[in-house]
């Protein structure tokens, strides 16, 4: 091989590794280690890319449902289904993804959730079905229990934090309702208030 055919080989390779090198620079961006914390006036069974997490953590009110998911890699993509039960006045529900270890919440705000329909099966709803989905929840406001059970978990205040939503009619049967994480989302972290 010739020495500026040799040259330009060696060029190319670096090229492709500085490409690939890069494009998993991107890739780790959107993704972060975190948890879910959820607090809802309803039944709830919560679901992470189709697969159900069975987590039960017993508040002191019966008829409010906190969860804090245990610490995983979330990526931008991945999908978060409820299927919620809620025959309750307030029936709100209010989640953040905390990053413990960047000491901040990413916030899921009311624009992030979506209506996705009664009686369906919440393992099979996709991220693609979740952002074609028009029906957006409305905002909802907790009782006291819900706002003593938000700070137990350690939530950002509303101010600062997460929405608490609802469906916009009132359902006494199963629905879900679910958001996607998406690149803007793993930006916008808000940071724990300084003690």
């Amino acid at each position: 091989m010739s020495p500026s055919l040799q040259l330009y080989s060696q060029r190319t390779f670096l090229w492709i590794a500085a490409l690939l090198a890069s494009s998993l620079t991107i890739r780790a961006a959107d993704a972060v280690d975190g948890n879910l914390l959820l607090v809802a006036k309803a039944e709830v069974e919560i679901y992470l890319n189709g697969r159900k997490i069975v987590l039960r953590d017993k508040s002191e009110d019966v008829g409010h449902y906190r969860a804090k998911v245990p610490e995983r890699t979330l990526k931008a993509g991945d999908v978060f289904v409820l299927n919620l039960r809620s025959p309750y006045v307030y029936r709100v529900i209010s989640a953040a993804i905390n990053l413990p270890k960047q000491g901040a919440q990413i916030p899921i705000k009311k624009e992030h959730w979506r209506f996705l329909g009664e009686k369906i099966d919440p393992r099979k709803i996709t991220s693609k079905e979740i952002q074609a989905a028009q029906t957006m929840l409305a905002p909802g406001s907790p009782d006291p229990v819900g706002e003593t059970e938000r700070e137990k978990l350690g939530m950002l205040n509303t101010a600062q934090g997460s929405d608490w939503v609802k469906t916009a009619d009132r359902l006494n049967g199963w629905y879900c309702i679910g958001f996607v994480i998406t690149p803007e989302m793993l930006k916008a972290l808000v940071p724990f208030p300084v003690k």
